[in-house]
């Protein structure tokens, strides 16, 4: 039966002009929330790819990362390598990108400001480890990255949801839910994790080769008359902390910690030039412990010695105790 007049679509309504404009709300179009979309997930693929370009560049230079954290390294590995997927799913497929790439910020921010917590199990105080990763610029820009990403996902939110109320023959133009943002949190989560577990939750600097003498007094680490001169003995003093005590030329004895005060890698002795360098961040420490090159500010810290009338040597105390020391 023919439709009166009154029945056929209303070219003046504004259910009729929504729909064949692409749909209003919030102020702006679908159309319009498309594009948006578009534009703010160009600029995250763009800040993903910044994000592990700095990340790489933070894994190619601080060594400290392989010498005392290497699950700390593979955890960053896998953030990097998940920054450079999402970064092209990014351009390629913003809609199915969105909410990962929110997650992978979220989660990268909460692990940075996670690290400095970790500081005691590296033998380093959270204050002096915090201004330590504050005073490294891609720390920084890592920091400032994730927020910028977040701040980008919260501008696009509106038009996500736009699109997320538009039905297709297939269901809704994209997913936007609390529990999709949730799987992906865990999921990104999970992985780092897997990785960070596999290469152990962490490594020791190195085993220190103690070469205390033998035949000398129980709790003596030397004897006075067996030591040559600019020649290290080392010993464990207080427990977990390596030292070397070495005999001067004039016949004193020094004897220093050998935990860098930059970031607590251990140093060794280079009997060439008679030195202690550090194989984080290249500090250089002269034979009675003052910096002789940084980034180490500090000079290592001194193990007061007591010398019985036998000639062993017996570690007493630390006169400076440095940001390694308990």
């Amino acid at each position: 039966m023919a439709k009166t007049v009154s029945e056929l679509p209303c070219s003046d309504c504004p259910k009729f002009a929504a729909g064949t404009s692409g749909g209003t709300q919030g102020g702006f179009t679908k159309r319009d929330a498309r594009s948006n979309f578009q534009k703010l997930q160009t600029v995250m693929g763009l800040l993903l790819f910044i994000s592990a370009g700095t990340g790489s560049y933070l894994l190619a230079t601080d060594r400290s990362l392989w010498l005392l954290a290497v699950s700390h390294a593979v955890g960053l590995i896998i953030i990097v390598v998940i920054d450079v997927f999402l970064g092209m799913l990014s351009l390629i497929s913003p809609k199915s990108a969105y909410i990962p790439s929110v997650a992978a910020a979220l989660l990268g921010l909460i692990l940075q400001l996670g690290d400095i917590l970790t500081a005691p199990q590296y033998g380093l105080t959270v204050p002096y480890f915090a201004n330590y990763l504050f005073g490294l610029w891609a720390f920084d820009l890592l920091l400032a990255i994730q927020v910028a990403i977040m701040v980008v996902g919260v501008a696009g939110r509106p038009y996500a949801l736009q699109l997320s109320r538009r039905r297709t023959r297939k269901g809704s133009e994209m997913h936007v839910t609390k529990r999709g943002f949730l799987k992906s949190l865990v999921g990104i989560a999970g992985a780092v994790g897997l990785g960070v577990l596999l290469s152990s939750i962490k490594l020791p600097a190195g085993t220190l080769q103690t070469t205390t003498q033998t035949g000398t007094v129980q709790g003596s680490v030397a004897n006075v008359n067996s030591l040559k001169i600019g020649v290290p003995v080392y010993f464990d003093y207080p427990s977990g902390y390596p030292n070397a005590l070495v005999k001067n030329s004039d016949g004193s004895l020094t004897a220093l910690s050998m935990l860098c005060t930059h970031v607590c890698c251990q140093c060794s002795f280079d009997s060439a030039s008679k030195v202690f360098y550090c194989p984080c961040h290249g500090s250089v420490f002269d034979i009675s412990g003052k910096v002789v090159n940084g980034p180490a500010t500090v000079d290592l810290p001194v193990i007061q010695l007591r010398v019985d009338g036998s000639g062993n040597v017996f570690p007493t105390g630390v006169t400076n105790p440095g940001p390694c020391q308990v």
